[in-house]
């Protein structure tokens, strides 16, 4: 089954890894083999997508020590014997129709009608006219089409035009190409011995050339390794720019669905089941995107179809039909699924997989009848990849990922749909180099299961839906996240991010009137922030942004925050080369243009002094993770820039972080007239208690905790967008001690786990013990 450009990245497997099976074993073969979809037979043909195709790049570090692990993911190190123990569900990409799953429904009663109702709600079962489809025979993949002779064989140029009979006395018929041009091509008769050009009187000299049989209706076509397949109605030598021909199959499409029908499902599977993927096989068919000289492929890249079947040494036919399947095509003759699109209706794209593991996915792109839902048929007792167990050891995964020792796996993220927290989209794969650096690899679920894919391997993988047994106890303390410098801390930060982002936010690291908005507006994109000198792009930075490999960068202030030399470098460093500069005549209007990225009627606005730092870098978390803008205020006046945003922004409250010393009572009632709800203040009696005051706002027991030293705003900046993230509070501290407003924060919050930023030169190592008591 095709995978077409609306699924994601993720999901890119090929051939019979792609889900949709591919061909049916020929009838000699074991009968329990035949009952299997072809994807999941021990023959199948092994996916070939290389790390760099599923955008996973190793990073190497200078350190000599696996780091602490990323906040929020799954932690996996390598058990004692060197293999993870894994348990998975399914097998293909799982959108749509499971085949297996078809197979279930039909045994609990429901009707073809009723199991494609399921897996593609919302679509219409339709009757439409008979009608023949091209396929591109890609299997003869030599450049010449070669057929064999027998009585009644007729050549002609075009499919359905004048045929001539074809002489005795030849054993085989071949077309071959000399040029670039299509009146090079030559028809070639063998007669034992040699071949000899052979034109019929009347025919024109020149591709394409067609085989049919009028009496038998099939054609024997001699694939490059010497085998002979039997393909219905007509086999076309087609040329298309060179010298290598390609050989095309043209036949009605009810002729082609036996074929592929029971290539995709054998014929054991329940009746029901075989009609349901009759329909969808049929509707795939009718949407395909063609080439200019055929509708469909004979691969799984489009639908698995290998003809007729095999002609045996004897003469006989060993088939690649089946009475069962042949039956399910002719009780479904003409029906296809339609969908209501925004633009008319149109025929649905019915994609399939072996198995979904109990759970499907979505497809997206506005293809709503490819939903995420859960699948109960998928469970069938006869399904052997519905709940799978498989192993993977570390030997693999440093094969694939080019790493000397792998110590550790972290999930990072998963879709959210069914059993583990969905599939892996998102994990790293940790350890050291032969020299002992630490080294790790951002990886993907699909890059994951490549590494042990089954079938090639009894007990692999066969699906990126899948968990590790034995996760790593949870961190005894407080963990830091540092690095040498505020520029180091910052891209220690940024690798809580997988590379290939949409957008990264450069700020200056200098000072922090620009940067305040920034770390409210990253949630949007879920983005990091990396910080710069105003004329020096620093190294740490430089490298985070190597690995991060962002679509774009965002600048935030003008050029004495971060100079147009700086700027200009930073392209480099842009997937598409495109760096955006936010910036207003003063810190008030810079937060104002960022809102402007902002619909008007939000929910809420966060309004905060644009003369300190805590207030507002407390409520960045908030605004983050909310995705709210946060606007800058003098403190007794509403700046000009600010006041005109809130007229834009009509938002239902404002909420003004900060006690009357930091934005007095007339600026907050002032702002309360731009919002339906009015305003209120989130305060405490210093920067410490106003966090505290924030943190309030989050549930008990909200995961993790961020901690920020709060008489400097570099860490605490980043932080607000990491914090933000992860839909939690950054609570304020001093560095020599847990000041009151964070022991209120904390005493609120019991988290069970914590991340503190920076080096110990900000939190000391014993502030941190202390912070350690607050942990459930």
């Amino acid at each position: 089954m095709r995978r077409p450009s609306l699924v994601g990245l993720t999901l890119a497997l090929v051939l019979s890894l792609t889900g949709a099976p591919a061909t049916a074993a020929p009838q000699e073969q074991d009968a329990a083999q035949d009952a299997l979809p072809y994807a999941q037979q021990a023959d199948s043909v092994e996916p070939v997508q290389t790390a760099e195709e599923l955008g996973e790049t190793t990073v190497v570090t200078d350190s000599s020590v696996l780091p602490a692990p990323v906040p929020g993911s799954e932690v996996y190190p390598v058990p004692a014997d060197g293999s993870y123990d894994i348990t998975g569900g399914g097998f293909g990409h799982r959108i749509g129709m499971s085949q297996w799953g078809a197979h279930g429904a039909g045994l609990q009663g429901l009707s073809h009608e009723r199991i494609l109702s399921f897996y593609y709600p919302g679509t219409r079962l339709e009757t439409w006219s008979a009608a023949d489809i091209s396929v591109g025979i890609t299997i003869d993949h030599d450049g010449v089409t070669q057929v064999a002779h027998r009585s009644g064989l007729r050549v002609g140029a075009a499919a359905g035009g004048t045929t001539y009979a074809l002489p005795s006395g030849r054993s085989q018929w071949r077309v071959r190409a000399t040029s670039g041009s299509a009146s090079s091509c030559v028809l070639q008769g063998y007669d034992g011995s040699s071949w000899s050009t052979w034109w019929p009187s009347g025919m024109s000299r020149r591709c394409p050339v067609t085989f049919s049989s009028p009496s038998e209706k099939s054609v024997d076509l001699v694939l490059p390794d010497g085998s002979r397949r039997i393909y219905r109605g007509a086999v076309t030598a087609t040329h298309h720019g060179s010298t290598a021909l390609a050989t095309v199959n043209h036949l009605p499409r009810e002729h082609y669905l036996r074929s592929v029908v029971a290539a995709e499902m054998g014929p054991s599977f329940h009746p029901e089941a075989l009609q349901a993927q009759s329909v969808a096989a049929r509707t795939y068919a009718e949407r395909s995107a063609s080439t200019s000289y055929y509708d469909i492929c004979d691969t799984t890249a489009c639908q698995a179809y290998r003809g007729r079947g095999v002609r045996r040494s004897d003469g006989s036919i060993s088939s690649y039909e089946y009475a069962a399947n042949t039956g399910a095509v002719d009780a479904t003759a003409g029906q296809v699924l339609t969908f209501a699109f925004p633009n008319g209706r149109r025929l649905a794209t019915t994609m399939y997989s072996a198995s979904t593991g109990g759970q499907t996915i979505a497809s997206g792109n506005g293809h709503d009848y490819l939903t995420a839902q859960r699948d109960p048929y998928d469970a069938v007792a006869a399904n052997p990849r519905h709940r799978w167990s498989a192993s993977l050891p570390r030997t693999s995964l440093q094969q694939r990922y080019g790493i000397h020792r792998v110590e550790r796996i972290q999930v990072l993220t998963r879709d959210g749909v069914g059993a583990w927290g969905g599939r892996i989209l998102t994990a790293r794969v940790e350890g050291f180099t032969s020299g002992g650096q630490y080294t790790w690899a951002h990886a993907t679920g699909t890059g994951l299961m490549l590494a042990r894919y089954w079938p090639t391997w009894s007990d692999g993988l066969s699906s990126d839906y899948f968990t590790f047994a034995s996760p790593a106890p949870a961190p005894t303390g407080p963990v830091r996240l540092g690095g040498t410098d505020r520029y180091g801390t910052a891209a220690t930060v940024a690798e809580q991010w997988s590379p290939g982002l949409e957008v990264v936010y450069i700020v200056s690291g200098q000072d922090y009137p620009d940067a305040l908005a920034a770390s409210a507006r990253a949630g949007v994109y879920d983005a990091p922030i990396l910080l710069s000198r105003a004329d020096d792009l620093p190294g740490a930075t430089r490298r985070a942004l190597t690995r991060l490999r962002p679509d774009r960068l965002v600048v935030l202030g003008g050029s004495e925050a971060v100079s147009g030399t700086v700027l200009t470098e930073l392209r480099s460093y842009a997937r598409t080369g495109r760096v955006d500069r936010v910036a207003g005549t003063d810190r008030y209007a810079t937060a104002a243009a960022l809102s402007d990225y902002y619909p008007s009627r939000v929910d809420r606005v966060l309004l905060a002094s644009g003369q300190a730092f805590p207030d507002a870098l407390a409520g960045a978390a908030v605004a983050n993770g909310e995705q709210v803008p946060l606007l800058l205020t003098r403190g007794d006046e509403l700046h000009p820039s600010t006041r005109r945003a809130l007229e834009r922004l009509r938002p239902r409250e404002v909420v003004v972080l900060g006690g009357d010393g930091a934005v007095s009572a007339s600026v907050l009632r002032e702002a309360g007239r731009y919002a339906s709800a009015g305003a209120q203040r989130w305060a405490g009696t210093d920067r410490y208690r106003t966090a505290a005051k924030i943190a309030a706002t989050f549930p008990r027991s909200t995961e993790p905790s961020f901690v920020a030293l709060g008489t400097d705003f570099p860490d605490a900046l980043v932080a607000a967008a990491l914090a933000g993230r992860n839909d939690a509070p950054l609570v304020l501290t001093r560095g020599d001690r847990v000041v009151r407003g964070a022991d209120l924060a904390l005493t609120h919050l019991r988290p069970g786990s914590m991340y503190v930023l920076g080096g110990d030169s900000g939190i000391t190592d014993t502030t941190m013990t202390a912070l350690g008591r607050y942990l459930r």
